[in-house]
C-alpha cells in the first residue's frame, strides 16, 4: 500500500513539474497496483494526453466519467482523446457537454477556466465545420441558392443559430392554426401585377397630396379611444404619417375623392371585412431618420401589403427574422402579427400605398366567422 501511495505521489509531483513521461510512468505503476482515486486517474489521463498515449487517456477519462458523469475535466480529456484518434463527431459532442456542465466562471480555478475556454473554442470550430459541411452538401444537390429567402435556407439559418424563431403574436385577436409566414411571395397573388402597373397613376395622385404636409396625420393617433397597458412609442409620432383612404372599415370620403384612380385600383384586392378594423388603405409616409420600434399588429387574420411609390435607398423593414427593402416595382406582403420594425436611414421620405387583405389560408367560412365576431365586438363597444 505504501509503494502504491508513493508511486501516485511521485507521479502527481512530476505532473506539477511538467515532467510528463515520468508522471505517466509512476501513475501507470500506481494504477496497475490498484490506485483508482480521482487524482491518480486524472493525472494519468493528463500525462497520457501530453505524451500522445491517447488510448490510455481515453481509458482513464472514461473511468473518471464512470465515477462522476459530469466531471468537466474528464469530459474535456475524453474529447481531446477522441479528436486525436480521429473521431471528430464524438469529440465535438463531448466538448459541448463539457461546456454545458461547467460551473459559473467565479466557481472555477484558473486552470479549469482555461480548459473550458479551450473547449468552447473547439465547439465554435466544430460548429463552423458542421455548418459548412451541411450547406455544401445541400448546395451540391442544387437545393440552395444563398438568397436566404427559401424556406429550406431559413430552416438552416435557424438550425445554426443565425436566426431566431418568430411567431404570430397579435395584440388583440388570434385565429388558430394559420401558417407562420413572415413575407409572402407577391407573385402568388394574381392581382399584384395589375396594381404594380398602376404605380405611376397612383403616384400622381399622391404627389398632389404631398404638396401640403398638413394632409398627413400620425399613423397612430396621440389619443386612442381604447386604453393601452404599455407605452406605445408610435402614438402621436408624426415620423410615421398617414393619409387615410379607408380607415377602420369605412371609406374616408373627403380623401377618397382626391384619389379616384387609387380607390378604383384597390377594388381588385381581396379586402377583409372586419367591422371596425378593415379594410384599411392609406398613403404611409416615413420620414428620413425615422425608426419604427418592434411591434405587432392587432390580429393575424389579415396581412399587410405595401406598394412603393417613393422608395429611396436606406429604407428597410424587418418582419420576424427576415429583412427587405422597399423597391419601386416590387410589392411587399407580410404578416404584421409577427414582430416587425422599420427604419429610414436614407435622406428623403419613403411613401407607400399600404392596405390589408384577407389571409389567403382562410376559408370562406373562416372569413364569415371572423366578420361575425368583429361585428359583435363593435356592437358591444369594446376592443
Amino acid at each position: 500500500m505504501e509503494n502504491l501511495s508513493q508511486s501516485s505521489e511521485d507521479g502527481l509531483l512530476a505532473l506539477q513539474k511538467g515532467d510528463m513521461r515520468y508522471a505517466f510512468s509512476k501513475l501507470s505503476e500506481a494504477f496497475a497496483k490498484g490506485a483508482d482515486d480521482e487524482n491518480t486517474l486524472l493525472g494519468l489521463a493528463i500525462s497520457a494526453r501530453e505524451i500522445e498515449r491517447h488510448d490510455i487517456s481515453l481509458q482513464m477519462a472514461g473511468r473518471l466519467l464512470e465515477l462522476e458523469s459530469g466531471n468537466v475535466e474528464a469530459l474535456i480529456l475524453k474529447a481531446d482523446a477522441l479528436a486525436a484518434t480521429g473521431d471528430q463527431r464524438q469529440a465535438a459532442a463531448h466538448y459541448v457537454i463539457a461546456v454545458q456542465a461547467a460551473p459559473p466562471p467565479a466557481q472555477m480555478n484558473s486552470q479549469l477556466a482555461s480548459e473550458v475556454e479551450r473547449a468552447r473554442k473547439e465547439c465554435a470550430t466544430a460548429a463552423v465545420q458542421y455548418e459548412e459541411f451541411l450547406r455544401s452538401n445541400i448546395r451540391d444537390l442544387g437545393l440552395y441558392d444563398g438568397s436566404g429567402r427559401a424556406r429550406g435556407e431559413q430552416a438552416l439559418d435557424i438550425l445554426f443559430g443565425g436566426k431566431q424563431i418568430y411567431y404570430q403574436q397579435p395584440e388583440k385577436f388570434y385565429f388558430p392554426e394559420l401558417p407562420q409566414v413572415q413575407f409572402y411571395d407577391p407573385s402568388d397573388f394574381p392581382w399584384t401585377r395589375d396594381l404594380i402597373a398602376k404605380t405611376e397613376v397612383i403616384r400622381a395622385e399622391l404627389e398632389a397630396i404631398l404638396a401640403s404636409p398638413d394632409n398627413f396625420e400620425a399613423y397612430v393617433p396621440a389619443v386612442s379611444k381604447t386604453p393601452h397597458l404599455r407605452d406605445n412609442a408610435l402614438m402621436g409620432n408624426e415620423d410615421w404619417g398617414a393619409f387615410h383612404l379607408l380607415k377602420d372599415g369605412v371609406q374616408v370620403e373627403k380623401n377618397a375623392r382626391r384619389c379616384p384612380a387609387t380607390i378604383e385600383a384597390l377594388k381588385a384586392v381581396p379586402a377583409p371585412n372586419v367591422p371596425g378594423k378593415s379594410p384599411m388603405a392609406l398613403f404611409s409616409r416615413f420620414k428620413p431618420g425615422a425608426h419604427l420600434p418592434p411591434h405587432t399588429g392587432l390580429m393575424n387574420t389579415r396581412i399587410i401589403c405595401h406598394l412603393p411609390l417613393i422608395a429611396p435607398d436606406g429604407c428597410r423593414i424587418r418582419v420576424g427574422n427576415q429583412e427587405r427593402q422597399w423597391r419601386m416595382g416590387e410589392m411587399l406582403i407580410f404578416d404584421d402579427s409577427i414582430e416587425h420594425e422599420a427604419v429610414n436611414a436614407g435622406k428623403s421620405q419613403r411613401v407607400i400605398l399600404l392596405f390589408d387583405i384577407w389571409r389567403p389560408e382562410l376559408s370562406e367560412d373562416d372569413r364569415a366567422f371572423i366578420s361575425a365576431v368583429f361585428e359583435a365586438i363593435e356592437e358591444f363597444g369594446v376592443f
